[in-house]
């Protein structure tokens, strides 16, 4: 009981820091088969959600189960100041830095679906971070 409420508690807290400030929800998607350069229909095989913002580089592990033939990504804003943002950059390593591999633009609406895209991720890490107006 103790445990819960302390997530809880700091779910809560989390909510609030974030209160005023672009923030998005990322999915990140391994699927078996889907058709490049569509939208991916059904249950994906893995999925990751993680949260990104303007300054921040978050992550997770590319799923490199032999079964993982292409990959999409899902994003949600989850604050009105998303509304200032393009959309979400996208690396393959952990530190949101080089080339980045992907770009999932926001179309005028709080949720956009990528399409299918094919094996090209290296294992390793997917990094996020949002592009805003005001922020670099």
């Amino acid at each position: 009981m103790h445990f819960s409420k302390t997530l809880a508690t700091a779910a809560t807290f989390a909510m609030t820091a974030y209160a005023g400030f672009p923030v998005a929800s990322v999915s990140f998607l391994s699927w078996e088969k889907c058709d490049v350069g569509h939208p991916a229909f059904g249950e994906p095989k893995f999925s990751a959600d993680v949260s990104a913002t303007p300054v921040t580089c978050d992550k997770t592990t590319v799923n490199r189960d032999w079964s993982i033939d292409n990959y999409s990504f899902r994003a949600h804003m989850d604050t009105k100041d998303t509304f200032f943002c393009h959309g979400v950059t996208i690396w393959n390593n952990d530190g949101c830095s080089g080339e980045p591999v992907h770009f999932l633009p926001f179309h005028h609406g709080p949720f956009t679906e990528g399409q299918c895209l094919p094996d090209i991720l290296e294992p390793g890490y997917v990094s996020f971070k949002l592009a805003c107006h005001g922020f670099p």
